[in-house]
């Protein structure tokens, strides 16, 4: 296991300007919560990081940090790959399953040393992978289960509390957070936190 976390883990500092030598270009200040300009989160794009930080081996998975995981990854790890890059769509790659290796030596594939002072956002590098055809979209839905639309939790394998304002554990303090549309979604989340805790302090 790997963390990007932004600021925090070498190779994976932020700026605005990208003026701090080695930091990623964000296009706004760090430490905001979707401000509908620059990165949406302060690690968007780091996910486009995977294949060069793996050294271009093996197969990788990629998840962001708001996600809750009940199923096995190992049914992430063994998932055919029928394309180098496998979500549930092209839009969202919030979980994905990467063949690192198929993306060495190939002269459309951005370098990390291009990357970070780039500024260049998600999207643009989600249009690179459908332009050389590297998108395999067939990861079950239940391996990304969003709620940014009420949802039972019945046959969720990771839950992606994707929707900012309704996150229980409200990790930006400028945002007005709002009661979640599914208790049940709160309730897991209260439960594995506290389990969680609990075994650190075991």
């Amino acid at each position: 296991m790997h963390w990007m976390t932004a600021g925090c883990e070498p190779g994976f500092e932020v700026s605005e300007h990208g003026k701090i030598p080695g930091s990623w270009k964000i296009n706004r200040p760090a430490g905001q919560a979707w401000p509908k300009y620059g990165w949406g989160t302060d690690f968007s794009a780091f996910r486009i990081a995977v294949p060069e930080s793996a050294g271009f081996d093996g197969r990788a998975i990629y998840m962001d940090a708001d996600m809750l995981v009940l199923g096995d990854v190992r049914e992430l790890a063994e998932t055919p790959l029928r394309k180098p890059w496998k979500s549930i769509s092209s839009l969202r790659t919030d979980v994905s399953v990467i063949d690192c290796a198929y993306f060495k030596d190939k002269p459309w594939w951005p370098t990390l040393n291009w990357m970070r002072p780039s500024g260049s956002h998600l999207p643009q590098y989600r249009e690179i992978l459908k332009r050389n055809d590297c998108f395999d979209t067939s990861l079950p839905p239940e391996w990304n289960w969003c709620d940014d639309q009420p949802r039972s939790l019945k046959g969720a394998k990771l839950l992606h509390y994707t929707n900012v304002p309704l996150q229980p554990y409200h990790p930006y303090p400028s945002v007005q957070y709002q009661p979640h549309h599914s208790p049940a979604w709160v309730d897991i989340w209260n439960q594995y936190e506290q389990e969680s805790r609990a075994a650190l302090h075991a």
